[in-house]
């Protein structure tokens, strides 16, 4: 065995379980957003990993486990990124507004997550609900509570809250889920401020708002 592979062993043999858990989920995330789930097969990720394929079993017994949990990390990484934006945010129109353009980032920086959302909805709708559906339910009553104070400090003509957050939620997962599949590959920065606009200002002008 040459020097370069005894350390490179032992580089793998010192790295925290933690660690290695995060460079398969790293190494899954690239594999099946860019392959799908039934095309992938687990050597390519242990390949991309640097690890063996019984490593990748010791932590992920199965494919399918595997994949799950990849959906799983991008849809932690995705909360935390808005919860972190909007925690410091008091006054509700800028808990939205900060919110929505964390959200849009997120899938900027990470344009690999819609395509295994896609994956998991094409493969895993007859197991259970999708995950990022699950996540957002486990949110709803929090931004509901957001867009109720918006209703109540007067500056809404929209009075239920649900309606409001459904249509914000699907105008935002809509945009980019078709910005990703359609090839366009539009800022989705820029797409998150003209989205503002159109909800929070409308497309007519004052004048013609009561026509």
């Amino acid at each position: 065995m040459s020097p370069e592979s005894t350390d490179l062993s032992a580089k793998r043999a010192r790295m925290p379980a933690a660690e290695r858990c995060g460079q398969i989920l790293s190494a899954a995330i690239k594999v099946f957003s860019e392959q799908g789930f039934r095309c992938t097969e687990v050597q390519q990720i242990a390949d991309m990993a640097k690890v063996g394929k019984g490593t990748v079993y010791r932590f992920y017994p199965t494919k399918d486990e595997l994949f799950q949990a990849a959906v799983e990390d991008v849809m932690q990484r995705l909360t935390a990124q808005v919860d972190d934006a909007v925690r410091p945010i008091k006054d509700p129109l800028e808990h939205l507004r900060v919110g929505f353009k964390a959200y849009m980032a997120f899938f900027q920086s990470h344009p690999e997550a819609i395509e295994l959302f896609v994956h998991e909805s094409a493969e895993f709708r007859r197991v259970g609900q999708p995950r990022y559906f699950a996540y957002s339910d486990m949110r709803r009553q929090a931004w509901i509570d957001v867009y109720q104070q918006l209703i109540d400090s007067g500056r809404c003509r929209v009075a239920d809250p649900q309606q409001m957050l459904d249509v914000v939620g699907n105008l935002a997962y809509g945009s980019v889920l078709v910005n990703r599949i359609s090839g366009r590959n539009e800022s989705l920065d820029d797409i998150a401020e003209q989205l503002l606009d159109m909800v929070l200002y409308g497309v007519l002008k004052p004048q013609d708002q009561n026509n």
